[in-house]
């Protein structure tokens, strides 16, 4: 997928990863264990989704977390999450707006 290598081309994105709201591993670009960050993003991206519904927030598009060293983006789009591992965790930002042009409806 053109998006992913796109992202994992970026400066500080160490790795990145494609899957699916269920967690199932699509696809992954550089240093990413594709397998376990579906899984886990999927859950995170379920959860947020359904506390963002609660919350009358609408639809879950992206979210990051970060340590002091380094985080993740993450993007959602047609039951897809597609995951950036950054370091550091200063770079965050510049990944965010990636996200936002590359990985949109």
């Amino acid at each position: 997928m053109s998006d992913l290598s796109t992202i994992a081309k970026l400066p500080g994105v160490k790795g990145a990863v494609l899957g699916d709201l269920e967690g199932t591993f699509l696809e992954a670009a550089g240093d990413a264990d594709g397998e376990a960050t579906a899984a886990e993003m999927g859950f995170v991206a379920t959860t947020l989704a359904a506390a963002g519904d609660q919350l009358g927030l609408g639809a879950l598009r992206r979210f990051s977390a970060a340590s002091p060293a380094r985080g993740v983006v993450a993007a959602l789009r047609r039951g897809q999450v597609l995951t950036a591992r950054v370091e550091p965790a200063r770079a965050i930002p510049a990944v965010e707006k990636a996200l936002g042009t590359t990985f949109q409806e």
